[in-house]
């Protein structure tokens, strides 16, 4: 059974809406996830890495029901994926304080996994025990080496990085493995 890990953060749970609204009440700003054209938030806008991650951990810990998915009935998105023959496995990087939520989150939305991974330090993704791994971000993608698969999940941060192999929503995964 091949395993598929899949992101949390922009590839299940729409985060960045909830980030930005509160990044536009501190900021008193008026930005759109559009507006979010890299990566790294903190060369984009007037904000510390460290306030990026705050507001991180404060959405998750105060606004987690707040968060949508990133398209309807990820639930059974994820499960149709598991019946298809694959061990799904959620990979995620996390800041302690939020790992209760994430899962409370996952529970709203009935988001299938046969394991839950939590990363709490820089070892990059392409360690993991997968077959294929479905992240936004490029840089969880570029060490990955065969015969695993890196699937990059568009976002408007991601637009510009050429990757062989990009879906828009999770349901596309259909037509590809």
């Amino acid at each position: 059974m091949k395993t598929l890990a899949i992101d949390l953060d922009s590839v299940l749970a729409d985060t960045m809406l909830i980030w930005i609204q509160e990044y536009n009440i501190r900021k008193k700003a008026d930005i759109l996830k559009s507006d979010i054209v890299s990566w790294d938030i903190s060369q984009v806008f007037d904000i510390t890495v460290e306030e990026i991650s705050q507001i991180f951990t404060d959405i998750w810990q105060r606004h987690w029901r707040n968060i949508p998915p990133t398209e309807p009935n990820i639930g059974m998105t994820t499960k149709k994926l598991h019946e298809k023959g694959f061990r799904i496995s959620i990979l995620t990087k996390r800041f302690r304080p939020s790992v209760v939520n994430v899962a409370k989150w996952l529970d709203l939305y009935e988001v299938y996994s046969d394991d839950l991974l939590f990363i709490y330090d820089d070892r990059p993704k392409a360690e993991y025990p997968f077959d294929i791994l479905v992240d936004d971000a490029p840089v969880n993608l570029v060490s990955i080496k065969q015969p695993k698969l890196g699937i990059l999940y568009s976002q408007p941060w991601n637009m510009d990085f050429v990757w062989a192999t990009r879906i828009d929503k999770l349901s596309q995964l259909d037509r590809l493995i």
